[in-house]
């Protein structure tokens, strides 16, 4: 394995499925769900986000054939960290945090693999937008999966969705695949924080006062 690759498997791939199988295996906790349920929602999360990235972007290897161990380790340990902090009082708060971040993250990955695919061009619009749908997608499946009713569809979460294709946009314009690799993950978390920062603000200024009325 080459150190950029590593650089962006321990930076950037892991910490997104992580955060995606936290947040299914929390929400599914917190629905009422089993531990063995969560744990399944927690699994088929980052999977269908995984195939959705590469159907829509038609490049590249499955991360999760290419790295099952590590891969596999990251789902089971968000996993169990998310049932297991869906018990507890910061549950809604944690939830939040973790399923923005792991969403806006995802959405970076989309934008970062279709501009070193050389399939997208770093004005492509049409790019960001795909990013959007994918993590929409990826969260209305596993909604789905927790039989409740869907995330995206929530007037912040289109707000928030908004603002994310435009951060992405931007740094595509920036054509950061040129830059080194650690500019790039910089990029990528910064395309993921930027929003997390705009929605805790933006819920703080609706008079919700606290990050628990997601």
């Amino acid at each position: 394995m080459n150190a950029v690759w590593l650089l962006f498997l321990l930076g950037s791939e892991l910490p997104a499925v992580f955060l995606l199988a936290f947040a299914a295996a929390c929400r599914a906790g917190m629905g009422g769900s089993r531990r063995g349920a969560a744990l399944l929602t927690a699994v088929m999360t980052p999977l269908a986000a995984e195939v959705l990235r590469h159907l829509l972007l038609r490049s590249g290897q499955y991360l999760f054939l290419v790295h099952p161990r590590e891969v596999l380790a990251c789902m089971l340990a968000g996993g169990l960290l998310g049932y297991a902090a869906s018990r507890g009082r910061r549950a809604a708060p944690l939830l939040m945090l973790t399923d923005s971040l792991g969403v806006f993250l995802f959405s970076a990955l989309m934008v970062h693999a279709g501009l070193a695919s050389g399939l997208y061009a770093p004005q492509d619009v049409g790019l960001a937008l795909l990013a959007w749908l994918a993590a929409g997608l990826t969260v209305l499946l596993r909604d789905t999966l927790n039989a409740d009713s869907p995330r995206i569809m929530e007037e912040q979460v289109y707000a928030t969705g908004m603002a994310l294709a435009a951060l992405l946009l931007l740094a595509a314009r920036l054509q950061w695949p040129a830059a080194a690799p650690a500019a790039q993950l910089g990029m990528l978390w910064g395309a993921a924080l930027l929003p997390l920062l705009l929605r805790c603000g933006w819920l703080l200024r609706q008079g919700r006062g606290k990050l628990s009325s997601w």
